[in-house]
């Protein structure tokens, strides 16, 4: 599996199922050029530099990070609790409408991370070149299913924790892998009922 540091990458799924280690993975995988908009400051162990934490749920306060980001350009954005800040119906500032619509022109990457991906503008969503869903509340199951159909959507109803769907948009294919904990973290690639046993290892590559 290979992401670009300018994609545009939905992660999403229920609290505890690894959606925020699988973001920290990547975060990781992006230093340094990542920052980390973490209103719930659960990205311990990242250089100041690399996190901001937010004061409120403000969307001027967004929407200025966005504006330096611009500036900045070539960084990976990862936005936790994305849909307080990318929210369907929620008015976008000026500078965070173009980091989603041409920050790739800037070496911008958004990686969102939600709980309630209904909620997420499906603006953004369908810029996303990658999804990777975790098992998901039932209110979101049908907003996920008309993005990606139901035949990929009953796989995520039915995933164990740490388990997750990786959607690729562009090509429309799905695979199931399972997140490995301990003291190096790494993805496998196998069928959910079948990954804790073994499956092939898949290096996932940010590609700068």
């Amino acid at each position: 599996m290979q992401l670009k540091s300018t994609d545009r990458v939905t992660i999403a799924g229920l609290p505890g199922t690894g959606k925020t280690t699988l973001a920290r993975y990547l975060a990781a995988l992006c230093e340094p050029r990542v920052l980390i908009y973490d209103p719930l400051a659960q990205y311990d162990g990242f250089k100041d530099e690399n996190r901001y934490i937010p004061k409120s749920d403000s969307l001027t306060e967004f929407d200025s990070v966005c504006r330096q980001l611009r500036m900045r350009g070539n960084v990976t954005f990862i936005v936790e609790e994305a849909e307080r800040y990318l929210g369907q119906g929620k008015p976008l500032g000026e500078n965070a409408f173009d980091l989603i619509n041409r920050g790739r022109n800037w070496g911008v990457g958004i990686f969102a991370v939600t709980r309630r991906v209904q909620r997420l503008s499906k603006d953004f969503f369908d810029l996303c070149q990658h999804c990777f869903l975790f098992r998901c509340g039932l209110k979101s199951r049908e907003y996920i299913a008309d993005m990606i159909g139901w035949e990929d959507t009953r796989k995520i109803m039915s995933l164990q924790l740490y388990h997750f769907l990786h959607f690729n948009v562009e090509t429309e294919e799905s695979s199931v892998y399972v997140l490995k904990l301990g003291m190096q973290q790494r993805v496998v690639e196998g069928e959910a009922k079948e990954a804790h046993l073994g499956g092939r290892a898949t290096k996932v590559d940010i590609k700068q």
